[in-house]
């Protein structure tokens, strides 16, 4: 054969590959196919395309618009986006959404009210509810009080015929009546359940003024008093995760359940049991008191063989080791600024923490370190820096979540030591001047410093921490990334920019913290969190895209579909007008 008569042949051949890719499949062929989509797939290979094929569970094809027509058949399911934007599904990286669930016919109170608001809320809650045996809330504003913080005698003027527990928007202190105290046998006498980090604020004769400070104080008891129950997680859970599945969320790692850990991963089993999980969910089990340090990893590998299914696993140890900046219990270098003798506390510091951090890696087990002040992230550091020191290269992955204040001399150690930072970014935008009275404004102005990280090659993830959030906006990451994008009020070009222009978070660097990366930090970065062929069919649509809209509309983009494992397990409809008014929209 002459070499022209070669050349044509490959040509007439190349010709006829060409027109079978444009021609229709044969026979039913995928089962989803979009085209005429900007697709960001977050693939550093390849971080643009045009057209995606599910069939099955999987991402089949990812290409250009005729490679994806050749795959269309009789039983497909065409989805032309119309250019809008389609991005993998965002992993919410922390947030405590069974607690929610367990908790939802209880007060909310919003943290920006007053104490007279938050009074009257209470008043009429009591008056609504006059068989409730606990009245419970969930929202105030530590900061709206102060160091001193608030005194039972306040919801004393408005209940005392049944405990008053009221759970700040944190988390991390509660504020109770005097009958809270006379049920649980609380007086001048009682000691503190951890001294010096979960303790009751006290007058100067030793009574408990009203404040309840951290976990250890309250959780458990709340559980005892019935302030969770499994039975209406359950009943809510399909209004709550369908809420996580309006705002793009496909995976949600839950941080911890406190003292209702036993009852919540009960009700997760029966929800994952009967098909009720429109998302996948990684559970924790929580360290909150240090009398909890010896069993742990016993503990761990318990719930891990008990629990587990289709969309349910368990997937770490979550250390809660300070409190917040709003309740003066996190841990500082220096005091804070309206109370110069407290420096906060930590929960495991020291020795004690270098040999639970060090055990845990060398179990393989990955750990989740809640750490807000400076004092407790540097102890952290130096904990992970002993276990890697101690086990060398063990392969598990140690996140640090929070991380409000970093010193300036611990921003290099994250990347040093292979440490996730975890953050939510709806905070960035307010969390500083809400700290300057605690924390002065040099400290305040420095808080959120996660671009410094990004710079030193950290890997940085984000999560709402629902319903610790401070607003339900907070469940959803299209806001969130624009607040840490732009570090001011959403919509807002000419609000108050919080920290420097330096610390805005660029899209890329977002987008990525709540797939690829977020993926990673749960043990996921092969499954999902990114758009390549094998990878599960975990897909979201957006009306815009967030590449090309003003910053400041960022957070107008509605998730119009969400899919989970080739499933569409949200489609936006007329009938969302309630989750537009939820979320703002």
């Amino acid at each position: 054969m002459t070499r022209s008569r070669f050349a044509a042949l490959v040509t007439a051949l190349s010709a006829a590959l060409l027109s079978c890719q444009s021609r229709p499949a044969i026979g039913p062929g995928a089962d989803h196919v979009f085209i005429d989509a900007r697709i960001y797939t977050v693939d550093p290979s390849r971080p643009w395309a045009a057209a995606v094929a599910v069939e099955g569970e999987r991402i089949s094809y990812v290409g250009d618009e005729a490679g994806a027509r050749a795959l269309i058949g009789s039983a497909t399911e065409v989805h032309d986006l119309g250019g809008r934007l389609l991005l993998p599904g965002f992993i919410d990286t922390h947030a405590h959404p069974i607690m929610a669930a367990g908790s939802r016919e209880n007060l909310s109170l919003d943290p920006r009210w007053s104490e007279v608001q938050v009074l009257r809320a209470v008043a009429r809650y009591a008056r609504k509810h006059r068989d409730a045996r606990l009245i419970q809330g969930f929202g105030f504003g530590a900061t709206q009080f102060g160091a001193e913080g608030p005194d039972r005698r306040a919801l004393d003027r408005v209940v005392t015929d049944r405990p008053v527990l009221l759970v700040d928007e944190g988390g991390h202190s509660a504020w109770a009546n005097s009958k809270t105290f006379e049920v649980l046998g609380i007086d001048r006498d009682t000691p503190d359940p951890i001294p010096g980090s979960h303790f009751y604020k006290r007058d100067a004769n030793g009574n408990p003024t009203g404040w309840m400070l951290e976990s250890q104080t309250f959780m458990p008891a709340l559980a005892a008093m019935g302030g969770f129950s499994a039975r209406d997680a359950v009943a809510g859970a399909d209004d709550l995760f369908g809420l996580f599945s309006s705002v793009g969320v496909t995976t949600v790692y839950d941080a911890g359940m406190t003292a209702f850990e036993g009852m919540g991963f009960e009700a997760l089993a029966q929800l994952d049991a009967e098909g009720r999980l429109p998302l996948r969910y990684v559970a924790s089990h929580m360290i909150q008191n240090p009398n909890q340090l010896a069993a742990a990893i016993e503990s761990f590998r318990d719930l891990e063989a008990r629990y587990g299914g289709k969309r349910l696993r368990v997937g770490g140890i979550k250390l809660h080791n300070d409190g917040t900046i709003e309740a003066h219990t996190a841990g500082l270098l220096r005091p804070y600024t309206d109370d110069p003798d407290n420096r906060g506390g930590i929960l495991v510091e020291g020795a004690a923490l270098r040999e639970f951090v060090t055990n845990v890696d060398a179990a393989g087990i990955d750990l989740h370190i809640h750490a807000i002040g400076d004092r407790t992230i540097r102890e952290a550091l130096d904990a992970v820096a002993s276990a890697r020191r101690s086990n060398g290269a063990t392969g598990t992955r140690i996140t640090l979540c929070h991380l409000e204040l970093i010193h300036a001399d611990d921003m290099h150690r994250f990347a040093e030591l292979d440490v996730i930072a975890q953050t939510t970014p709806i905070w960035h935008g307010s969390g500083g001047p809400d700290s300057v009275p605690a924390l002065g404004a040099e400290r305040a102005h420095a808080m959120f410093r996660f671009n410094s990280l990004v710079r030193e090659d950290v890997r940085v993830t984000f999560g709402s921490d629902f319903p610790a959030s401070g607003t339900i906006l907070g469940i959803s990451p299209v806001h969130n990334i624009e607040i840490g994008h732009t570090r001011q009020t959403t919509g807002e070009p000419d609000s108050r920019l919080q920290g420097r222009t330096q610390d805005r978070l660029a899209l890329e660097t977002l987008v990525r913290g709540y797939t690829l990366d977020a993926a990673f930090q749960l043990r996921m970065e092969d499954e999902v969190g990114s758009i390549e062929v094998g990878k599960r069919a975990d897909l979201i649509v957006l009306s815009r895209n967030l590449f090309e809209v003003d910053p400041y509309a960022i957070h107008s983009s509605k998730v119009l579909l969400t899919m989970l494992d080739g499933v569409v397990v949200h489609e936006r409809g007329p009938r969302n007008w309630l989750t537009d008014f939820l979320l703002g929209l």
